[in-house]
Parts: C-alpha cells; sequence; structure tokens
C-alpha cells in the first residue's frame, strides 16, 4: 500500500511549519506530477473526481434541458436562484463539517447525493420535479468541502498549482459525454431525449465511484481543538473566527470574487439561449462550441498551474481576467459579423463535416475564450486560497469563501430570468456582465490581491489555539 512521504503528510498542528514550502520552486511540471502520485489517496481521489467533472459538463445544458421540458424562462431563474440558495445554506453547514468530522466519509456522501440527484434530473417531466433534481444535487453540498478539504490537506502545498490544475483536466474528459450527445443529436433525437440517458448513466457512475472512495481512500486524522460550548455555538463561534481570517487575509480577493460570481450569473444563464435563440445555432454547433472549447482550454490551464508555482499569482490573475469583457463583447458583435472567415473556407469546412465550421464564428470565439478564462479564473482563485489559508482549518475556509462568493450568486439566476423573460434578449445581460468584469478588472489592476498574512503565520496561530489550556490538562 502507498503512503505518502512526510513532505506530502498533513502537518500536524503542534508543529513548525517549513516556510520553504511556499516559495517558488524550480521543480519541473512532470516532477510535480510525479510526486504527486506517490500519495495513493491523491490518485484516488483525483480519478474519481475527474470522472465526477467529467459528467458535470451535462451540467452546461440545464437552462436548455429545463426550457425543452416546458419551463418558462422565469422559472428557470426561480429554479436556478432557489438551487443555489440550499447551496449557500449547505456551503455554511459543510465548513464546519469537513473541519469536524471525516472528510473521506464526507467526499463519499457527496458521490451519492449527486447519483440521486441526476437519477431524478433523468425522469424530470416539470418544474416540481427537475426542482427536487435540482434541490438535491445542490444538497451535495453539505458535505461537498470535505472532499476538497480532503485533498487539499493531504498533498504537498509546493505543487498545489500543479494539483489544482490537474483536478481541472477531469473537466477534459467531459469530451466523453459530449461527443456521445453530439451522436444522439444528430441521428435525430431531440436535446431531451439525449440528456436523459447521460443523467442515468451519470448516476450509475457516481454509485460506482462512491465504491471506489469507500474501498481505496484512507481517514485523514480530525483535529482536535477545544469547542466553544454546544455544537451550535461552536459552530457560530468557529465561523466567525473564519470570516475574520478571511478578511484580514483577503479583503480585495473576497470582494472581487462576490463580484465575479454576479457577473457570471449573468453569463451563464443567458449564453446558450442567447446563442440557439438570438444567433440561431443548433444544438449540434453548440455542442461542437462546448467540445472543442474543452479541448483548448485544458492544456493551458496545466501550464498555468505551474506558472503559478514558480511565479506567483498577480500578474496571471490580471492577465486571465482582462479577457473577460473581451469575450462577451464577441458575442454581442456576433450579432452582426457571423464569421471572421471568408465564405469558401465556410463552405469548404461545412463540406467535411456539418457544423464545423462554427470555428470561425465570433460566437464560439467569444463563447470558448469566456469558458477557458472561467477555468483559468477558477484555477486561480483555487490555488490562492490552498497556498495562503492553514490547511487545519481548510474545510471551514473554504465553505466561507464558497458562502461570500454565493451572497452575491443566488441573485443572478433570478434577475436574469426576470429580464431574459421581459425582452427575451440576453444583450441586457451581456452588457450588465460586462460592466462588472470592467470594474473588476480596475480593482484588480490598482489593487493588491495578494493575501495580507503569511500563511505560516495563521497556521502557528491556528496550532496555538488547537492545544488544550492547562485548566483543561489537569482536569483530565
Amino acid at each position: 500500500m502507498l503512503m505518502p512521504s512526510m513532505d506530502d503528510a498533513p502537518t500536524s498542528s503542534a508543529e513548525p511549519l517549513n516556510a520553504a514550502e511556499n516559495e517558488p520552486s524550480e521543480i519541473t511540471w512532470r516532477m510535480s506530477v510525479k510526486k504527486l502520485f506517490t500519495n495513493r489517496n491523491f490518485t484516488v481521489f483525483l480519478i474519481t473526481n475527474w470522472i465526477f467533472a467529467s459528467l458535470q459538463v451535462a451540467g452546461q445544458y440545464f437552462n436548455l434541458y429545463l426550457r425543452d421540458i416546458g419551463i418558462p424562462y422565469i422559472g428557470i431563474g426561480t429554479l436556478m436562484s432557489m438551487m443555489l440558495i440550499v447551496v449557500l445554506i449547505g456551503t455554511a453547514v459543510a465548513g464546519y463539517l469537513a473541519d469536524n468530522y471525516d472528510r473521506r466519509n464526507l467526499s463519499i456522501i457527496t458521490m451519492v447525493i449527486n447519483a440521486l440527484g441526476f437519477l431524478i434530473l433523468s425522469f424530470a417531466v416539470d418544474f416540481w420535479t427537475a426542482g427536487l433534481a435540482l434541490v438535491v444535487i445542490a444538497a451535495s453540498n453539505f458535505t461537498g468541502q470535505g472532499g476538497t478539504a480532503y485533498i487539499y490537506e493531504t498533498m504537498d502545498r509546493k505543487h498545489s498549482g500543479v494539483a489544482v490544475s490537474l483536478f481541472t483536466l477531469g473537466t477534459l474528459f467531459g469530451l466523453g459525454p459530449l461527443f456521445v450527445i453530439a451522436l444522439m443529436l444528430n441521428s435525430g433525437l431531440t436535446l431531451v431525449q439525449a440528456m436523459r440517458p447521460i443523467f442515468f448513466f451519470g448516476a450509475v457512475i457516481y454509485v460506482i465511484c462512491a465504491v471506489v472512495r469507500v474501498v481505496w481512500l484512507e481517514s485523514t486524522k480530525i483535529r482536535e481543538r477545544q469547542k466553544s460550548g454546544g455544537m451550535l455555538r461552536d459552530f457560530l463561534h468557529e465561523n466567525m473566527r473564519g470570516l475574520r481570517m478571511l478578511v484580514r487575509v483577503f479583503p480585495v480577493f473576497i470582494t472581487v470574487m462576490m463580484l465575479d460570481a454576479l457577473s457570471d450569473g449573468f453569463y451563464s444563464f443567458s449564453t446558450l439561449f442567447y446563442v440557439n435563440e438570438t444567433l440561431a445555432y443548433g444544438f449540434g454547433e453548440i455542442n461542437l462550441m462546448l467540445l472543442i472549447t474543452l479541448a483548448v482550454s485544458i492544456p493551458i490551464t496545466l501550464y498555468l498551474g505551474r506558472v503559478f508555482d514558480r511565479r506567483g499569482g498577480r500578474r496571471i490573475t490580471v492577465a486571465v481576467y482582462s479577457v473577460m469583457p473581451l469575450a462577451l463583447s464577441l458575442l454581442i458583435l456576433a450579432r452582426l459579423v457571423q464569421y471572421i472567415a471568408p465564405q469558401t473556407w465556410v463552405d469548404y469546412l461545412h463540406s467535411l463535416y456539418p457544423g464545423i465550421e462554427v470555428i470561425f464564428s465570433l460566437a464560439f470565439i467569444g463563447v470558448a475564450t469566456k469558458a477557458t478564462n472561467d477555468v483559468l479564473w477558477a484555477t486561480v482563485i483555487s490555488t490562492y486560497v490552498q497556498k495562503s489559508l492553514p490547511r487545519q482549518e481548510l474545510g471551514k475556509m473554504l465553505g466561507l469563501t464558497t458562502l461570500l462568493i454565493l451572497v452575491t450568486a443566488i441573485f443572478g439566476p433570478f434577475i436574469s430570468g426576470y429580464i431574459y423573460q421581459t425582452f427575451l434578449d440576453a444583450t441586457p445581460l451581456l452588457v450588465m456582465a460586462i460592466v462588472l468584469n470592467v470594474i473588476i478588472l480596475i480593482v484588480l489592476v490598482t489593487k493588491s490581491i495578494e493575501p495580507r498574512v503569511k500563511v505560516e503565520e495563521l497556521e502557528r496561530e491556528t496550532a496555538a489555539k488547537s492545544e488544550p489550556s492547562p485548566d483543561t490538562v489537569a482536569n483530565e
């Protein structure tokens, strides 16, 4: 049985931390990957997460799927906001659970809950059954931070940029489901007929992944600490302490993430409606857009993770985000300019494979650029959090970070649904997203988003708080 080396093992709360762990490294990308894969827990978790992420790609079709089973736009917006409210509540609890209960078991429960949600979604026929499925899927967030904290805890922090980018590689395996969807759509099936077996198959695969985690993942040690009274009081105390730590470490970054969540809500709700209804691209062409985007974005993300480990993140953060408003502007411009290539090139590609000519469209360039940058942005955020916050508190801190993002994100779908139902056009939503993107970019350029406190100092403080008081020891 492979065990993690001492470098990869979770650091005890009583042990001094090596400050060099966070310094830029000259280790090659290949060496980092090899080091990470010597840890069996990391390998098992990564492979099951790849499978999980590949099927989550189907979630990009949620809005179109809900529309085609007869739910109006404002109803879709309501369902998505309701889903995010459940996610918010679950996330508020998830961090506490992740720091106080076995993270391995929480990651298994997450898989099982997602399996149930996908199963219900495969049979959804109206607002209520679809709502039940989405609520069940959202409920996985009650335990979801356990898995994230589990893998962050068991990997060497100096390889964290590469590790996070490896997790995003799972999205690349979404090419499989997207290819299957393309085949079914080309055979004459409707979107609903194509998506139902995908959701059902996803439920079965998630159950298998849960079994794999039961058999091969090892539990990690639960941190011992003094609790502040009963469970509810301790829960509130710990989360308030964590919130103060987040504000202390990431005051600017938190604000940026909250604004970005609202902007992304406007974009995510409207983009496929806009491409399908306003720009008149069919499901086959949309599927090709998503498929090609995945193939392009993942290698870039893998490279970014290594660069982040070696050079730090502020320049990368500004570079990544500066492309966001440009990508959305291209989508708006696509109403006037459909293709950027000569018509003979477009016709030639169409003759080779109908629909592939979409790669010359401004719509594809806009969607692909935005999707690629979303993956890069998520990688940047995850790496910042993992490198800058104490391991002992990762479950709670990840939960609180997500919670703050959701505070603004929950309004996005409902506002978007109302606006789209009113105007039957996504342009107002895209413009609103661009304005928010520009504001965020100005903040990133003019303000430092780097952590204000060194992680070693935070971990020493956490270790000191975890030690029992002399009175407690004397009474034992």
